[in-house]
């Protein structure tokens, strides 16, 4: 990676930076190919037609795979054994696997829709990225069973986020490392508002023994990123076909007042590592 991507809120200067990369450009060249050649995933989308190119996950996804290469590297001659929690159906986890010697790549996801999918990719890739339909309240794997759990843009829409974070905690092995990324909606009512982003931070470092989040990393700046100010200059980068709307709903389902006309967001990114 040419651009070392810290943990925290991205202000603008930094998310220009790696979305300009060489990294991502890698990235993007994987994902173009991974969608060309596999019509079924991309037949699955409802929400974008693009994972990489939405608005944060052109952060996000540069941010784990930035935390899971130096993670890789620390183990080098180890095998490594990794789960993408509440995967979808993305080119993320096989631009993972083809890059590791040794180790595996799990992906779970509450949607038992995606398990023939994760098949038929496989099969046309000659791939061994194994599905296993779960709630991630109650994941099915033993103790102890990850190096690496990686968890995108999931937890923010979750309600039960401590027992989430619990089973997290124990399916990862000693040393283990939870990279995360949530929403945090600053207009008041979009998932999740500052005030509960707080919350889930305290509830994974209370559970995990160290972050790499500095002080006050979970306050947005002048300069940090949001999906309006990228949205206005690219629109195609905002995954709600009706914005609007969108927002009305998120307002009705907090029955709160937002604090502005219109949805607000920006995103962080974090690791926390388990004794």
């Amino acid at each position: 990676m040419n651009t070392k991507i810290p943990s925290g809120i991205p202000n603008n200067s930094y998310y220009a930076s790696v979305v300009g990369s060489d990294t991502f450009i890698e990235m993007e060249r994987f994902s173009r190919e991974f969608l060309a050649a596999h019509p079924v995933v991309q037949a699955s989308y409802g929400w974008v037609s693009d994972p990489l190119h939405q608005w944060s996950r052109q952060w996000e996804y540069p941010f784990v795979y930035q935390a899971i290469r130096e993670e890789l590297q620390r183990r080098t001659g180890t095998a490594t054994d990794i789960l993408d929690a509440g995967s979808g159906a993305t080119f993320f986890p096989f631009l993972l696997s083809s890059e590791m010697d040794a180790g595996s790549v799990t992906c779970c996801d509450y949607d038992a829709t995606l398990e023939p999918i994760f098949g038929t990719v496989n099969a046309e890739r000659a791939t061994d990225i194994a599905f296993r339909q779960a709630d991630l309240r109650a994941l099915p794997f033993d103790d102890a069973t990850f190096d690496i759990v990686y968890c995108v843009s999931v937890l923010e829409h979750t309600d039960q986020y401590e027992a989430i974070v619990r089973e997290f905690h124990r399916v990862l092995r000693p040393g283990g490392v939870l990279i995360a990324t949530f929403d945090i909606g600053l207009d008041g009512v979009s998932d999740i508002p500052p005030q509960d982003a707080m919350r889930l931070n305290d509830c994974i470092e209370s559970t995990f023994a160290r972050s790499d989040l500095a002080a006050n990393a979970i306050s947005a700046e002048p300069d940090s990123i949001t999906s309006a100010e990228i949205g206005a200059l690219q629109p195609a980068l905002l995954p709600w076909r009706h914005p609007l709307l969108s927002w009305l709903k998120s307002a009705w389902k907090r029955k709160a007042l937002p604090n502005r006309v219109g949805k607000n967001l920006t995103v962080l990114c974090a690791r926390y590592f388990k004794s």
